[in-house]
């Protein structure tokens, strides 16, 4: 049986056919699906690459299964004549009825309006369909631009009514997403972050050179983060301000590093605003296979978001023994030691969370992180999704007929 993974996502063809996807997705996430799926059709924006920019193409992930095809769905929020424009939301809800109606199984990532439709098409004709809960609307759209903060309540709505009709329900986090966003149907939290067996190398090699600051303690500590450069609700500008906090105390010790695409010209004024430019790195856009060797030449991660479903990129930081911070919203509190958790936007708790920051202490957390990481290893968390997925195979392949 096919299947149709529906999410407002990007994704682009080079000249030979060849599809990518920007950081979120990756091969081994489709791979997923098509264990359980003869093929899988991708419904998702086209991401404004060109088909020959092998520069841009290069840093986004590679699709090289062959069961996999796209077709790409008007993009509403390319322009306002766009989201404003009824007749795009027409061909947006043919595609999708198209798409539907052919008998397809429907996997539908939340939020996006285009998942939403799917919902509402699957309904009326009572498809049973499964829904991955990955993030809060309300949340990242509330501190997003003043259309997203307008935009908030109904896509919180949206993905309310995808979450409560869908036939199976898989949430990353453990309660706050269900909490929010509850469904009749049979749901179960899966981590979307799934890890490769962790080797001890990883602990013995940080645990080295963590020990190695006490003979160089003048040396500037790395501090990473992993997220697009351009959304405000990230949260890199709150880091900003606490390193020229501690910039005016004298402490310079610290230089950050993001990883991560799109337009870095706000938080690069910012720097220069702040005289802080010579801490600050821009790594740009990589991809997911170099992530691991990047962190690994971190010192620290940080994850300041305004918004989170469950962080992949702390996650991962995690299993490389790295000790970490992050803000208080949506999975990171279940992550984190609490000592290491600081309130959303307090500039002051970062200052000082770095400020008293010692060898002792970051091998403690490097410890504490990478056992806690071991929670999400593929081994344990594939066992558990190919039972949902399988479950809604069946259930699929019983309605369809196949």
């Amino acid at each position: 049986m096919d299947a149709i993974f529906v999410f407002g996502d990007k994704a682009v063809q080079d000249r030979d056919g060849r599809l990518y996807t920007g950081t979120s997705f990756s091969q081994e996430i489709f791979d997923r699906y098509l264990e359980h799926f003869d093929h899988l059709t991708l419904l998702m924006r086209k991401a404004n690459v060109d088909s020959e920019d092998r520069e841009s193409l290069d840093r986004m992930n590679l699709l090289t299964d062959k069961r996999i095809s796209i077709v790409f769905l008007p993009d509403t929020m390319d322009s306002v004549k766009n989201f404003t424009d009824p007749s795009v939301r027409k061909t947006i809800r043919t595609i999708l009825e198209e798409q539907i109606g052919v008998g397809n199984a429907v996997i539908l990532r939340m939020h996006s309006y285009y998942s939403y439709i799917a919902a509402r098409i699957c309904v009326k004709h009572g498809i049973p369909y499964l829904a991955e809960a990955v993030g809060c609307p309300l949340s990242s759209l509330s501190h997003h631009s003043l259309k997203g903060k307008l935009l908030a309540p109904s896509a919180a709505f949206q993905m309310r009514y995808c979450m409560r009709h869908a036939a199976y329900a898989i949430y990353v986090t453990k309660h706050f997403l269900q909490k929010r966003y509850p469904s009749n149907g049979k749901c179960v939290s899966i981590s979307d972050v799934e890890l490769l067996p962790q080797k001890e190398a990883v602990l013995d090699n940080r645990r080295v050179k963590i020990l190695a600051l006490k003979e160089e303690p003048s040396r500037r500590l790395k501090i990473g983060t992993s997220g697009s450069v351009q959304v405000a609700y990230k949260g890199q500008r709150f880091v900003f301000k606490a390193l020229a906090g501690l910039k005016a105390k004298g402490i310079c010790r610290f230089e950050y590093h993001l990883a991560g695409g799109g337009d870095d010209r706000v938080l690069r004024k910012l720097a220069k605003d702040l005289g802080i430019e010579d801490l600050i790195v821009f790594e740009g856009m990589m991809p997911h296979e170099q992530i691991y060797m990047w962190l690994d030449e971190m010192d620290l991660y940080i994850q300041p978001s305004e918004v989170e479903g469950l962080s992949r990129a702390l996650i991962e930081a995690m299993s490389r023994a790295l000790p970490a911070f992050a803000s208080d919203v949506g999975g990171n509190p279940e992550l984190l030691d609490s000592a290491c958790i600081h309130k959303c936007g307090d500039v002051s708790e970062i200052e000082k969370e770095l400020a008293e920051l010692t060898p002792e202490r970051m091998l403690e957390q490097a410890e504490r992180n990478y056992h806690h990481a071991e929670k999400y290893q593929k081994t344990r968390l594939q066992k558990k999704r190919r039972k949902v997925l399988a479950e809604y195979a069946e259930k699929a392949a019983d309605f369809c007929g196949a």
